[in-house]
Protein backbone atom coordinates (compact mmCIF):
# COMPACT_ATOMS: atom_id res chain seq x y z
CA UNK A 1 0.00 0.00 0.00
CA UNK A 2 2.82 2.56 0.92
CA UNK A 3 4.15 2.00 -2.16
CA UNK A 4 1.13 2.51 -4.54
CA UNK A 5 0.96 5.91 -2.63
CA UNK A 6 4.30 6.43 -3.06
CA UNK A 7 4.22 5.84 -6.69
CA UNK A 8 0.68 8.28 -7.06
CA UNK A 9 2.89 10.64 -5.37
CA UNK A 10 5.92 10.51 -8.12
CA UNK A 11 3.08 10.83 -10.72
CA UNK A 12 1.28 13.35 -9.74
CA UNK A 13 4.60 15.67 -9.01
CA UNK A 14 5.57 14.80 -12.47
CA UNK A 15 2.44 15.93 -14.12
CA UNK A 16 2.78 19.37 -12.04
CA UNK A 17 6.09 19.79 -13.47
CA UNK A 18 4.75 19.11 -16.91
CA UNK A 19 2.14 21.75 -16.35
CA UNK A 20 3.87 24.45 -14.48
CA UNK A 21 6.13 24.16 -18.02
CA UNK A 22 3.50 24.03 -20.25
CA UNK A 23 2.09 26.97 -18.68
CA UNK A 24 4.91 28.90 -19.27
CA UNK A 25 5.15 27.46 -22.67
CA UNK A 26 1.63 29.06 -23.56
CA UNK A 27 2.36 32.20 -22.22
CA UNK A 28 5.11 33.02 -23.94
CA UNK A 29 3.62 31.91 -27.14
CA UNK A 30 0.63 34.47 -26.36
CA UNK A 31 2.90 37.32 -25.58
CA UNK A 32 4.91 36.38 -28.64
CA UNK A 33 1.58 35.46 -30.70
CA UNK A 34 3.89 32.33 -32.37
CA UNK A 35 3.01 28.69 -32.92
CA UNK A 36 3.68 25.94 -29.95
CA UNK A 37 5.91 22.38 -30.11
CA UNK A 38 6.43 20.25 -27.74
CA UNK A 39 8.71 17.88 -28.77
CA UNK A 40 9.11 14.24 -26.85
CA UNK A 41 12.27 12.55 -26.72
CA UNK A 42 13.14 9.02 -25.87
CA UNK A 43 17.07 7.80 -24.27
CA UNK A 44 18.54 4.65 -24.48
CA UNK A 45 20.74 6.00 -21.25
CA UNK A 46 18.95 5.39 -17.23
CA UNK A 47 17.76 8.66 -15.98
CA UNK A 48 17.14 9.07 -12.00
CA UNK A 49 13.16 10.10 -12.73
CA UNK A 50 10.29 9.05 -15.48
CA UNK A 51 11.60 11.67 -17.85
CA UNK A 52 13.60 15.13 -17.53
CA UNK A 53 12.53 18.82 -19.01
CA UNK A 54 13.93 20.15 -22.16
CA UNK A 55 14.63 24.41 -21.80
CA UNK A 56 11.93 26.61 -23.48
CA UNK A 57 13.19 28.02 -26.62
CA UNK A 58 12.23 30.88 -28.39
CA UNK A 59 12.62 30.83 -32.18
CA UNK A 60 11.83 33.14 -34.71
CA UNK A 61 8.37 31.34 -35.49
CA UNK A 62 7.86 29.10 -32.64
CA UNK A 63 7.72 28.60 -29.11
CA UNK A 64 9.57 25.26 -28.13
CA UNK A 65 9.61 23.15 -25.02
CA UNK A 66 9.58 19.28 -24.24
CA UNK A 67 10.68 16.23 -22.74
CA UNK A 68 13.13 13.46 -23.15
CA UNK A 69 11.60 10.06 -21.55
CA UNK A 70 12.11 6.66 -20.59
CA UNK A 71 9.18 4.14 -20.74
CA UNK A 72 6.28 4.44 -23.28
CA UNK A 73 3.86 4.79 -20.20
CA UNK A 74 5.13 8.87 -19.18
CA UNK A 75 5.08 9.71 -22.39
CA UNK A 76 1.59 8.35 -23.23
CA UNK A 77 0.86 9.77 -20.33
CA UNK A 78 2.24 12.88 -21.12
CA UNK A 79 1.08 13.20 -24.47
CA UNK A 80 -2.61 12.93 -23.50
CA UNK A 81 -2.36 15.80 -21.34
CA UNK A 82 -0.97 17.95 -23.62
CA UNK A 83 -2.71 17.01 -26.69
CA UNK A 84 -5.10 20.16 -27.83
CA UNK A 85 -3.29 22.08 -25.67
CA UNK A 86 0.03 22.91 -28.25
CA UNK A 87 -0.20 23.25 -32.03
CA UNK A 88 2.45 20.87 -32.48
CA UNK A 89 3.84 17.86 -31.15
CA UNK A 90 7.31 16.55 -32.39
CA UNK A 91 8.17 13.00 -31.27
CA UNK A 92 11.75 11.37 -31.53
CA UNK A 93 10.96 7.99 -34.29
CA UNK A 94 13.91 6.34 -33.40
CA UNK A 95 13.34 3.11 -31.13
CA UNK A 96 15.73 3.25 -28.24
CA UNK A 97 14.27 2.10 -25.02
CA UNK A 98 14.89 -1.51 -24.25
CA UNK A 99 12.07 -4.74 -24.26
CA UNK A 100 12.10 -4.23 -20.32
CA UNK A 101 10.84 -0.86 -20.34
CA UNK A 102 8.51 -1.33 -23.46
CA UNK A 103 4.32 -1.62 -22.90
CA UNK A 104 4.67 -4.59 -25.40
CA UNK A 105 7.62 -6.50 -24.43
CA UNK A 106 9.47 -5.53 -27.75
CA UNK A 107 11.73 -2.26 -28.59
CA UNK A 108 10.16 0.76 -27.07
CA UNK A 109 8.32 2.44 -29.54
CA UNK A 110 7.76 5.88 -28.45
CA UNK A 111 6.45 7.03 -31.71
CA UNK A 112 3.18 4.59 -31.55
CA UNK A 113 3.03 5.13 -28.18
CA UNK A 114 2.69 9.14 -28.50
CA UNK A 115 0.48 8.78 -31.66
CA UNK A 116 -2.28 6.48 -29.76
CA UNK A 117 -2.55 9.95 -27.70
CA UNK A 118 -2.28 12.62 -29.85
CA UNK A 119 -5.78 13.58 -31.71
CA UNK A 120 -6.11 17.39 -31.73
CA UNK A 121 -2.40 19.08 -32.19
CA UNK A 122 -0.68 17.90 -34.92
CA UNK A 123 1.70 15.12 -34.80
CA UNK A 124 4.99 15.17 -36.67
CA UNK A 125 7.73 12.59 -36.21
CA UNK A 126 11.41 13.46 -36.10
CA UNK A 127 14.92 11.48 -35.70
CA UNK A 128 16.58 12.95 -32.73
CA UNK A 129 20.33 11.04 -33.50
CA UNK A 130 20.56 12.78 -37.00
CA UNK A 131 19.44 16.34 -35.51
CA UNK A 132 22.05 15.37 -33.53
CA UNK A 133 24.36 14.14 -36.49
CA UNK A 134 23.99 17.04 -38.69
CA UNK A 135 24.38 19.41 -35.96
CA UNK A 136 27.68 18.28 -35.46
CA UNK A 137 28.53 17.75 -38.93
CA UNK A 138 27.13 21.91 -39.54
CA UNK A 139 29.70 23.11 -36.61
CA UNK A 140 32.76 21.16 -37.55
CA UNK A 141 32.81 22.32 -40.99
CA UNK A 142 32.18 26.26 -39.92
CA UNK A 143 35.05 25.84 -37.39
CA UNK A 144 37.04 24.77 -40.64
CA UNK A 145 35.52 27.46 -43.05
CA UNK A 146 38.77 29.97 -42.91
CA UNK A 147 40.54 26.98 -43.43
CA UNK A 148 41.21 27.00 -47.90
CA UNK A 149 40.52 22.79 -47.18
CA UNK A 150 37.97 22.83 -44.79
CA UNK A 151 37.26 19.69 -43.30
CA UNK A 152 39.34 17.86 -46.41
CA UNK A 153 42.46 16.51 -45.26
CA UNK A 154 41.75 16.34 -42.03
CA UNK A 155 42.25 13.51 -39.38
CA UNK A 156 39.29 13.24 -37.32
CA UNK A 157 38.57 10.09 -34.18
CA UNK A 158 35.24 9.23 -33.02
CA UNK A 159 35.54 7.27 -30.00
CA UNK A 160 32.44 5.70 -29.46
CA UNK A 161 31.35 4.46 -32.91
CA UNK A 162 27.46 3.38 -32.05
CA UNK A 163 24.62 4.64 -34.05
CA UNK A 164 25.54 8.27 -33.94
CA UNK A 165 29.01 7.95 -34.37
CA UNK A 166 29.08 5.98 -37.73
CA UNK A 167 26.83 8.40 -39.39
CA UNK A 168 28.81 11.40 -38.25
CA UNK A 169 31.99 9.73 -39.62
CA UNK A 170 29.95 8.84 -43.07
CA UNK A 171 29.11 12.30 -43.37
CA UNK A 172 32.91 13.77 -42.29
CA UNK A 173 34.77 11.14 -44.88
CA UNK A 174 32.02 12.54 -47.55
CA UNK A 175 33.78 15.68 -47.20
CA UNK A 176 36.90 14.80 -46.98
CA UNK A 177 38.35 13.80 -43.74
CA UNK A 178 40.02 10.98 -43.09
CA UNK A 179 38.32 9.70 -39.75
CA UNK A 180 39.31 7.07 -37.10
CA UNK A 181 37.08 5.19 -35.71
CA UNK A 182 37.36 2.97 -32.22
CA UNK A 183 34.77 1.06 -30.49
CA UNK A 184 35.09 -1.82 -28.04
CA UNK A 185 33.42 -4.37 -30.54
CA UNK A 186 36.55 -4.97 -32.99
CA UNK A 187 33.35 -7.46 -35.18
CA UNK A 188 30.83 -4.37 -34.94
CA UNK A 189 33.84 -1.92 -35.75
CA UNK A 190 35.05 -3.83 -38.80
CA UNK A 191 31.45 -3.54 -40.23
CA UNK A 192 31.10 -0.58 -40.16
CA UNK A 193 34.53 1.00 -41.37
CA UNK A 194 34.39 -1.43 -44.10
CA UNK A 195 30.21 -0.14 -45.10
CA UNK A 196 30.94 3.46 -44.81
CA UNK A 197 33.97 2.75 -47.15
CA UNK A 198 31.68 0.79 -49.40
CA UNK A 199 28.96 3.44 -49.48
CA UNK A 200 30.79 6.69 -49.38
CA UNK A 201 30.79 8.66 -53.06
CA UNK A 202 33.19 6.98 -56.02
CA UNK A 203 35.52 9.70 -56.35
CA UNK A 204 35.88 10.03 -53.03
CA UNK A 205 39.84 9.55 -51.85
CA UNK A 206 39.21 9.85 -47.89
CA UNK A 207 38.81 6.69 -45.89
CA UNK A 208 37.56 5.58 -42.32
CA UNK A 209 39.72 3.14 -40.58
CA UNK A 210 39.39 0.88 -37.82
CA UNK A 211 41.50 1.76 -34.83
CA UNK A 212 42.88 -0.69 -32.67
CA UNK A 213 42.64 1.63 -29.31
CA UNK A 214 41.20 4.79 -28.58
CA UNK A 215 44.51 5.99 -27.86
CA UNK A 216 45.43 4.99 -31.78
CA UNK A 217 42.17 6.57 -33.15
CA UNK A 218 43.15 9.99 -31.51
CA UNK A 219 46.79 9.92 -31.90
CA UNK A 220 47.75 13.08 -33.98
CA UNK A 221 43.94 13.87 -35.18
CA UNK A 222 42.91 17.49 -35.55
CA UNK A 223 40.02 16.72 -34.55
CA UNK A 224 38.74 14.31 -31.86
CA UNK A 225 34.72 13.58 -31.36
CA UNK A 226 33.00 11.53 -28.12
CA UNK A 227 29.89 10.40 -29.40
CA UNK A 228 29.54 7.92 -26.04
CA UNK A 229 26.47 7.63 -24.63
CA UNK A 230 27.34 8.88 -20.36
CA UNK A 231 30.83 6.75 -20.64
CA UNK A 232 34.05 8.53 -20.41
CA UNK A 233 35.66 7.19 -23.40
CA UNK A 234 38.09 10.11 -24.09
CA UNK A 235 40.67 10.38 -21.13
CA UNK A 236 43.86 11.97 -19.66
CA UNK A 237 46.08 9.75 -21.50
CA UNK A 238 44.38 10.91 -24.87
CA UNK A 239 44.04 14.54 -24.53
CA UNK A 240 48.22 14.22 -22.88
CA UNK A 241 49.57 13.12 -26.11
CA UNK A 242 47.10 15.73 -28.30
CA UNK A 243 48.12 19.18 -29.71
CA UNK A 244 47.48 22.42 -28.65
CA UNK A 245 45.26 23.13 -32.24
CA UNK A 246 42.80 20.11 -31.04
CA UNK A 247 39.52 20.75 -31.95
CA UNK A 248 37.62 18.54 -29.14
CA UNK A 249 33.94 18.26 -29.59
CA UNK A 250 31.60 16.17 -26.65
CA UNK A 251 28.89 14.80 -28.80
CA UNK A 252 27.97 12.22 -26.28
CA UNK A 253 27.32 13.68 -23.13
CA UNK A 254 29.84 13.19 -20.41
CA UNK A 255 31.94 11.30 -23.33
CA UNK A 256 34.87 12.90 -22.37
CA UNK A 257 36.73 12.25 -18.73
CA UNK A 258 36.93 15.11 -16.26
CA UNK A 259 40.36 14.64 -15.77
CA UNK A 260 40.79 14.89 -19.32
CA UNK A 261 38.92 18.23 -19.50
CA UNK A 262 41.07 20.25 -16.90
CA UNK A 263 44.24 18.79 -18.67
CA UNK A 264 42.80 19.87 -21.92
CA UNK A 265 42.05 23.49 -20.57
CA UNK A 266 45.21 23.56 -18.63
CA UNK A 267 46.78 23.32 -22.63
CA UNK A 268 44.24 25.97 -23.88
CA UNK A 269 42.45 23.38 -25.63
CA UNK A 270 38.74 24.78 -25.80
CA UNK A 271 35.89 21.56 -25.10
CA UNK A 272 33.04 21.88 -26.80
CA UNK A 273 29.84 20.19 -25.92
CA UNK A 274 27.65 19.98 -28.97
CA UNK A 275 24.92 22.49 -29.32
CA UNK A 276 21.60 21.27 -31.40
CA UNK A 277 20.68 25.28 -31.16
CA UNK A 278 20.52 26.15 -34.58
CA UNK A 279 19.96 22.64 -36.54
CA UNK A 280 16.43 22.30 -34.20
CA UNK A 281 15.36 25.15 -35.01
CA UNK A 282 15.94 24.46 -38.92
CA UNK A 283 14.28 21.05 -38.55
CA UNK A 284 11.63 22.47 -37.16
CA UNK A 285 10.82 24.92 -39.60
CA UNK A 286 11.24 22.41 -42.29
CA UNK A 287 9.35 19.66 -40.75
CA UNK A 288 6.19 21.88 -40.48
CA UNK A 289 6.73 22.91 -43.97
CA UNK A 290 6.78 19.63 -44.87
CA UNK A 291 3.59 18.74 -43.25
CA UNK A 292 1.87 21.76 -44.95
CA UNK A 293 2.86 20.72 -48.25
CA UNK A 294 2.11 17.10 -48.24
CA UNK A 295 -1.50 18.05 -46.46
CA UNK A 296 -2.17 21.05 -48.56
CA UNK A 297 -0.16 21.77 -51.31
CA UNK A 298 0.56 18.59 -53.11
CA UNK A 299 -2.36 17.08 -55.68
CA UNK A 300 -3.68 18.14 -58.96
CA UNK A 301 -6.73 20.07 -60.56
CA UNK A 302 -7.98 21.57 -63.41
CA UNK A 303 -8.25 25.09 -63.81
CA UNK A 304 -10.56 25.93 -67.00
CA UNK A 305 -9.08 23.10 -68.95
CA UNK A 306 -5.74 23.81 -67.36
CA UNK A 307 -4.14 21.01 -65.95
CA UNK A 308 -1.78 22.04 -63.12
CA UNK A 309 0.37 19.81 -60.92
CA UNK A 310 2.11 20.48 -57.12
CA UNK A 311 3.70 19.57 -53.98
CA UNK A 312 5.99 16.80 -55.15
CA UNK A 313 3.95 14.90 -57.38
CA UNK A 314 5.56 13.56 -60.82
CA UNK A 315 4.02 16.21 -63.87
CA UNK A 316 2.59 14.10 -66.85
CA UNK A 317 3.79 15.13 -69.54
CA UNK A 318 2.16 18.39 -70.55
CA UNK A 319 1.13 18.79 -67.01
CA UNK A 320 1.86 22.58 -65.45
CA UNK A 321 3.59 22.51 -62.13
CA UNK A 322 2.66 25.56 -60.05
CA UNK A 323 2.93 25.74 -56.36
CA UNK A 324 -0.16 25.60 -55.09
CA UNK A 325 -3.07 23.86 -57.28
CA UNK A 326 -5.74 24.98 -54.87
CA UNK A 327 -4.60 28.50 -55.47
CA UNK A 328 -1.78 29.01 -58.20
CA UNK A 329 0.63 32.13 -57.96
CA UNK A 330 3.63 30.81 -59.80
CA UNK A 331 4.36 28.69 -62.81
CA UNK A 332 7.67 26.62 -62.07
CA UNK A 333 7.25 25.21 -65.57
CA UNK A 334 5.49 22.45 -68.13
CA UNK A 335 6.51 18.60 -67.00
CA UNK A 336 7.79 16.81 -69.54
CA UNK A 337 6.24 12.85 -67.88
CA UNK A 338 9.71 11.62 -66.43
CA UNK A 339 10.68 14.20 -63.88
CA UNK A 340 11.47 17.05 -65.56
CA UNK A 341 10.37 20.20 -67.37
CA UNK A 342 9.96 20.79 -71.37
CA UNK A 343 12.50 22.74 -72.96
CA UNK A 344 10.65 23.13 -76.21
CA UNK A 345 6.69 23.83 -75.50
CA UNK A 346 4.39 23.86 -78.50
CA UNK A 347 1.57 26.22 -79.20
CA UNK A 348 -1.23 24.43 -77.10
CA UNK A 349 0.96 24.12 -73.84
CA UNK A 350 1.85 28.02 -74.56
CA UNK A 351 -1.75 28.94 -74.43
CA UNK A 352 -2.56 27.04 -71.48
CA UNK A 353 0.01 28.92 -69.83
CA UNK A 354 -1.23 32.20 -71.03
CA UNK A 355 -4.61 31.22 -69.80
CA UNK A 356 -3.19 30.26 -66.58
CA UNK A 357 -1.45 33.52 -66.12
CA UNK A 358 -4.78 34.75 -66.87
CA UNK A 359 -6.49 33.01 -63.78
CA UNK A 360 -3.59 34.08 -61.60
CA UNK A 361 -3.40 38.00 -62.72
CA UNK A 362 -6.84 38.34 -61.61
Amino acid sequence: MRKIILLLGTIFENMERIKKQLKALLDLARSEKKQTVFLIGNTAKKIDSDFYLTPIRNHSQTIVSGVIVYSEYIAKKISKYIDGKVDYVFVDAEKKIKHKNSLLGESGNIERAVKEEVKKSIFISYKGNDLTVDAADAFISEYFSKDIGGVGGKKVAVVGAGNLGAKLSLKLVERGANVFLFRRSKKILKVIVDSINLIKPKYTDAEAFQADSSVDACRGADVIIGTSDGVSVIDFDIINESSQKLLLIDVGKGSISEQAIMLAQSKNIQVYRLSIESMLEGMIVSLISLHKTVNYKMGRANIDGVSVVSGGLLAKKSEIVVDDYNNPKKIYGVGNGIGDFENELDDIVKDSICLLNRNISK
